[in-house]
């Protein structure tokens, strides 16, 4: 197993989940096609089931509860002060410079903050001097859960409520900056993103443009029963779409029942 990050760097943490465990495979494909070089191991939370790749720990919290309770489960077994967190279908879609994260870290740590948001968000203000960085302010507060760098602390504290979504869990993120936005940053509309991602899934089907991307990539969408059900407006669509949302979601259920009895499976990578 390669070592973890130096105390200096980050920890690279994926929050999952056995229910989109068929993303793995083109997640992590993106992640080190697109960056090479990122330090590993990488952590990925999951329930019962694993990833076969030794740049990759799976840290297993049991059966499948909220994404804040599985979160708060996981986050006492991965190491390190800083961690940068980028969720499961959120496929890197150009490349990464370490250098660039690297140094956005050691700026996080010479400003004891707490939070950055590693997307360029198109909101005006005063950046701190020498850097494309704004400040957070109360309202509204910069601050979600896409691609985004944490004091572990913070994270924790974000985590350390019960029985949330991720929706509910970002929420509380803007509100803990609303009580003490001190420490929390984003990179303005003047900045660079320091990733930038293809977002795949919504509502638990993939994107249209997701297929395109896959196919401008030339990764065939061949091992993952996920749908992309028909997008428009129109009665008959809406109805196809409610019908296979609850079919997927019975077929998930049932899967992840069988994991559980057989102690986990095992994802292979895309060959």
């Amino acid at each position: 197993m390669p070592e973890t990050t130096p105390s200096s760097a980050f920890t690279l943490v994926v929050p999952s989940c056995d229910a989109y465990s068929d993303t793995w495979p083109y997640f992590f494909h993106f992640l080190f096609k697109y960056w090479p070089d990122v330090p590993t191991p990488v952590y990925l939370l999951a329930n019962h089931m694993k990833y076969d790749d030794p740049r990759v720990v799976t840290v297993n919290v049991g059966d499948d509860r909220q994404w804040g309770d599985n979160l708060r489960a996981a986050l006492p077994q991965v190491p390190g002060d800083v961690l940068l967190m980028l969720l499961d279908d959120f496929f890197l879609n150009q490349p990464v410079s370490s250098q660039d994260v690297l140094t956005a870290v050691q700026r996080f740590r010479q400003l004891g903050a707490r939070y950055l948001g590693l997307d360029r968000f198109n909101k005006q203000g005063t950046p701190l001097p020498g850097t494309t960085w704004h400040a957070t302010l109360p309202e509204p507060p910069c601050v979600g859960l896409n691609a985004t760098l944490w004091s572990a602390s913070q994270l924790r504290a974000v985590a350390d409520a019960p029985d949330m979504n991720i929706w509910q869990a970002e929420n509380r993120a803007k509100q803990l900056a609303r009580e003490d936005h001190s420490g929390h940053y984003y990179i303005g509309p003047e900045g660079k993103p320091l990733l930038t991602y293809q977002e795949s899934i919504k509502g638990l089907f993939w994107k249209p443009t997701s297929l395109e991307f896959f196919k401008k990539e030339k990764v065939p969408l061949s091992t993952s029963p996920r749908p992309c059900p028909p997008q428009g407006s129109d009665f008959v669509s809406k109805l196809v779409r409610s019908w296979m949302k609850r079919r997927f979601r019975a077929w998930l259920n049932k899967q992840s029942q069988k994991m559980a009895l057989a102690g986990g499976g095992v994802i292979k990578p895309l060959k």
